[in-house]
């Protein structure tokens, strides 16, 4: 470790880094050397800007252009091409790196350098400062567990621990405020237990986002530093990563998946790693078909990593356990695969076991849940069973015929039997375990269920028995083995 007046000196400087010159990256969204390309300049608490040619696809001949090259990430100091991420490593590793980094430090950025476009953002200085107090709190012992009542806070801290640490640290007290007060702002930490307030010198507790929660697949402290995306656009790159770990490791039909084929392909790790932006996302300017398109999409992407990280559950104690606890830090708060599914997409209704609804009356989860149940993302959604709806990756422009055409897919597949002779309609038990979604009575169920078969030849037949009130309702079977 280094002697204590060292780390104080260093951490000073760091926090006063400025650069004169510019470093831009063009990146592809869910590329592992692109991150880790990322991930090593903010190490060198280096500010970038980055052109991401999955947003902007015409800017690919500017990059081959420039550089010859016809793969992310490409790397320029100034208008100086250092390479890819492999480049970047050999100039350290040969003691190049500090000379180019000292110009780009020294040097205004020459009007031959590349610029990036006005929408993307730089990840800006003042950031990765921020970033990095929080990974030295880490390694400082700053953090730790605090337990009020019956709830444990992993990776807590007091107002005042802070401001002590900060001062200690050669900030004044006003400095150390600011910093606290900027943490917050900045959502790396949230408040624990008590309502929204400025950050205080005081015994209000503190949590830092993602770490918090330990148990869930995309927390802690190890995520990507540098700027958090848009929802919009983290729905997009998420959307991509899934869309091709799908094209290889699901059937055409959507329902069988091959977990150890996902588990070991790279794409799989690319998608670990875009979903722990999850935990730093505002989820607060979604439109409603964003909303609904983005949670569907986490649930089944959620549903594959928890059966390729913890195994498949194998009776129903286990499924329920499953459920409860297999999560994401998604805003900087925890969403169970129970709580997207009942508390989000369902309006936060009670679920098919539980007692109580997922969503208290002042659990800051309550504004992600609908005004009302979208009954159709129970044929979108998938648990990971061969009972269960198709695989399917949803998209906001498209989403309303997305989910008529899996509603009325799984239905006349087997999802509702209509026999005319016996007037008995034999139903998938999904629409028994969520009939409050689908209407108060049966007739008003299977009305329902007819509106979207209402072309098919079951459909007509199923008209028929409702008018006349001589339907019979029974349910299927549910094969809850695992659809690999």
């Amino acid at each position: 470790k280094f002697p204590n007046f060292i780390f104080k000196r260093t951490f000073l400087s760091s926090i006063k880094m400025e650069l004169k010159g510019q470093i831009l990256i063009y990146t592809e969204a869910g590329n592992k050397e692109c991150m880790s390309t990322k991930t090593k300049i903010e190490s060198l608490l280096l500010p970038y800007a980055e052109i991401d040619l999955s947003q902007h696809p015409d800017r690919r001949i500017e990059m081959e252009t420039l550089t010859d090259r016809d793969t992310a990430p490409q790397i320029f100091f100034n208008d100086h091409h250092i390479g890819g991420y492999y480049d970047l490593i050999d100039l350290e590793a040969c003691g190049k790196l500090d000379g180019i980094i000292d110009e780009v430090k020294n040097t205004p950025t020459p009007a031959s350098a590349p610029r990036p476009s006005d929408q993307d953002h730089s990840v800006s200085f003042r950031r990765i400062k921020l970033e990095q107090v929080l990974a030295t709190m880490g390694s400082q012992g700053v953090l730790s567990t605090h337990r009020r009542f019956l709830t444990a806070y992993h990776n807590s801290f007091y107002g005042k621990d802070l401001v002590e640490w900060l001062k200690g640290m050669k900030l004044s007290y006003e400095e150390a405020l600011r910093m606290g007060g900027d943490l917050l702002n900045e959502g790396l930490i949230v408040h624990a237990t008590d309502p929204d307030h400025p950050f205080a010198d005081s015994d209000q507790l503190y949590q830092v986002v993602g770490g918090g929660y330990p148990s869930a697949l995309n927390s802690g402290l190890t995520t990507t530093l540098g700027s958090e995306l848009s929802a919009v656009k983290l729905a997009e790159n998420l959307r991509k990563c899934v869309t091709s770990l799908y094209a290889r490791h699901i059937s055409e039909d959507g329902n069988k998946v091959n977990y150890e084929g996902i588990k070991s392909d790279v794409e799989f790790a690319k998608y670990v790693m875009t979903s722990q932006q999850l935990q730093r996302v505002s989820l607060s300017n979604l439109s409603k078909s964003e909303h609904i398109a983005m949670f569907i999409n986490i649930y089944n992407a959620l549903i594959i990593h928890g059966i390729v990280s913890r195994g498949a559950p194998t009776n129903h104690w286990a499924r329920y356990q499953f459920f409860k606890n297999v999560s994401y830090v998604i805003g900087g708060h925890n969403y169970s695969l129970n709580d997207i599914e009942n508390g989000v997409l369902r309006g936060n209704r009670k679920g098919m076991v539980d007692l109580s609804k997922p969503f208290s009356s002042n659990d800051k989860r309550l504004t992600m849940a609908l005004d009302a149940p979208e009954p159709r993302v129970h044929f979108a959604l998938n648990c990971g069973s061969k009972g269960c709806p198709p695989i399917r990756v949803y998209t906001p422009d498209k989403l309303d015929s997305q989910l008529n055409r899996a509603t009325k897919s799984f239905l006349t597949t087997g999802g509702c039997i209509v026999d005319r002779e016996t007037h008995r309609v034999s139903l998938s038990p999904i629409l028994k375990w969520y009939k409050a979604d689908f209407g108060k009575s049966d007739a008003e169920m299977l009305q329902w269920v007819c509106g979207h078969i209402s072309q098919t030849e079951e459909g007509k037949v199923l008209q028929e028995l409702i008018d006349t009130n001589l339907f019979k309702v029974s349910w299927l079977d549910y094969d809850w083995s695992i659809n690999h």
